[in-house]
């Protein structure tokens, strides 16, 4: 530890725990379902052996965003460290004493790391010297120039590998040699130029990324076995010191496999894949029937059972692509970053970078007991249209919650016009197509009530057919026309809509494509909002009351399908 305490502590592991403590491999990946213990259990002990070994050097802590680990996952690291432990019900790690968060004056007692530090406001700092700096992926610069020993990545799925590979674990290296703990010594630590990562199995559907899946092939299962045989080896020995026993011959078994099994730790790659069983004696058997009930099928065989998937076939949007159609640096990093990991933080439209306040808004609205609607605003300029933020609400909530959540999001707003964009689907009965005039009249008014101007674009407009949305979205999608405009979408405040257009299926009824709904009625209403096609339908309305002038002429109902891959 950290505290350097020498204190025994029961505690309880489960068994992918033990063996990650066990092995201890340079690179350590576990692909865990949910609730088994990946951050107090892996992520948590790591950090703290890491800090406590490779003295006054930096590592990086990272994710796709600034904001969830700002928001989310250093509260979930610090919360580890504070938890009480022993006897005593003292914190594994004590604040002020043993680490620090976001201080730029660090305690008198603290060594200085030995690189300055650019962020001090976004790192973690511990007494020996050691520090842990914030890393977002969706930022290009983010650690250019750094020198970084080991790297840990949270929720590995969410991470564009590519990006990791070219943006952070190229700064692993030790640029300079400073007396007392030279380059030499630092790569015999079993951590030099090492990756921690933990993650839920990747939903390929809902575009998260495997790129950690390769880390598998890596592993060599003898040099494992060898590794657990020496540890345990040592921890025995360890153990008896401190009992008392054989002190001298304990301690000559200790001196001579700990630089051994220093050696083989830094050559090797663990590789963990374990379902949320693997945690049965904690969760108990309830907590399985009901993740049962709650998740759908294909969600509980990825996030319990950690059975991986593949994407859906037969898409409504076959052109769609996550690496062109959605962007990821939608952020203003310069306001975000003078955070410090002290403040509460909370996303609004003032840290969006492509949110225009002087300029409309433009909503695709789509009704019913799960109602949603996405946001947009034209780029003419650029020739873009940017998606910037996705609403959704169920019962109890209704529409009076889904204007208030609107309103409190753009706060910043000069301009306060809206064009809403509603349903004329041709496959709509004339009594369903009043409710959703009158839905969208009511959620006129409730916007209205807060300051807002809308304007109804769907009030006399023609019936419009799902092959017309299908033929206008594969013509922009394709993006092989230079004067079509390129629709964007935030892929960080839009997670919804971009994961549900991948899992939008199409159909055909009487010879003319449709959009498949049925998972509007499969999937419980609570999950809806990334597995159905509740979020894309709004996006679905937004862009053909935009874009309409581009729908394709003649071809009839059905026109030629492109080729999906799975």
């Amino acid at each position: 530890m950290v505290n350097n305490s020498t204190e025994l502590q029961e505690i309880y592991y489960n068994a992918m725990q033990l063996n990650a403590e066990i092995v201890d491999a340079n690179i350590l990946i576990i692909e865990g379902g949910r609730g088994v213990g990946k951050t107090e259990g892996v992520l948590g002990p790591r950090t703290m052996r890491v800090a406590s070994v490779v003295l006054r050097e930096s590592s990086v802590l990272a994710h796709k965003t600034y904001v969830a680990l700002l928001s989310n996952i250093v509260p979930n690291l610090i919360a580890y460290y504070n938890s009480p432990r022993g006897k005593d019900e003292k914190p594994l790690l004590r604040e002020g004493i043993d680490f620090v968060i976001g201080e730029k004056d660090l305690p008198k007692h603290f060594q200085k790391p030995r690189f300055p530090v650019q962020h001090p406001e976004h790192t973690i700092f511990y007494a020996n010297g050691h520090n842990i700096r914030l890393v977002a992926t969706d930022q290009p610069d983010a650690i250019a120039g750094a020198n970084i020993v080991h790297a840990f990545v949270e929720e590995m799925k969410h991470n564009k590998g590519e990006k990791l590979k070219t943006r952070i674990f190229p700064a692993m290296r030790v640029g300079r040699i400073t007396q007392g703990q030279g380059i030499n010594n630092m790569q015999k630590s079993p951590y030099y130029q090492g990756v921690t990562g933990i993650s839920d199995s990747a939903r390929i559907s809902l575009g998260e990324d495997s790129w950690f899946y390769e880390y598998e092939q890596q592993m060599n299962q003898d040099l494992i076995d060898e590794i657990v045989t020496v540890s345990l080896h040592i921890h025995e020995a360890l153990y008896n010191i401190e009992q008392g026993k054989d002190i001298v011959t304990m301690r000559k078994r200790v001196a001579k496999w700990t630089p051994i099994l220093r050696e083989m730790r830094a050559a090797a790659v663990y590789y963990q894949r374990v379902s949320t069983f693997i945690n049965k004696e904690v969760l108990g058997t309830k907590y399985f029937a009901t993740q049962k009930k709650i998740l759908t099928p294909d969600e509980f065989l990825t996030s319990i059972c950690t059975v991986r998937e593949k994407r859906v076939s037969n898409m409504f949007f076959p052109n769609f692509r996550e690496d062109v159609h959605v962007f990821d640096d939608g952020y203003k990093y310069e306001i975000i970053m003078k955070f410090n990991l002290k403040d509460s933080f909370s996303i609004t439209s003032e840290y969006l970078k492509y949110y225009d306040p002087d300029a409309k808004l433009e909503l695709g609205f789509d009704p019913g007991s799960f109602a949603s609607f996405v946001v947009g605003q034209e780029k003419k300029k650029q020739n873009e249209y940017r998606v910037l933020k996705e609403f959704y609400v169920y019962a109890p909530e209704d529409l009076p919650d889904l204007a208030r959540k609107f309103n409190a999001f753009f706060i910043n707003r000069r301009n306060r016009h809206i064009d809403l964009y509603y349903d004329r689907a041709g496959n709509q009965k004339k009594n369903k197509q009043k409710l959703q005039l009158t839905a969208a009249k009511e959620l006129k008014a409730e916007l209205e009530r807060y300051g807002w101007g809308v304007r109804l674009m769907n009030e006399r407009q023609r019936t419009i057919y799902h092959w017309e949305h299908y033929k206008l979205n594969s013509r922009l999608m394709a993006e092989s026309e230079r004067n079509l405009p390129r629709i964007r979408i935030d892929g960080n405040e839009c997670p919804n809509l971009v994961s549900a257009i991948q899992l939008s299926p199409r159909k055909e009824t009487n010879g003319d494509i449709e959009l498949d709904k049925s998972s509007e009625v499969k999937i419980p209403i609570h999950l809806q909002a990334g597995l159905s096609t509740q979020i894309p339908s709004g996006f679905m309305y937004l862009i053909f009351g935009k874009y309409e002038r581009y729908l394709p002429t003649g071809a009839g109902g059905v026109p030629a399908l492109p080729e999906n891959v799975e």
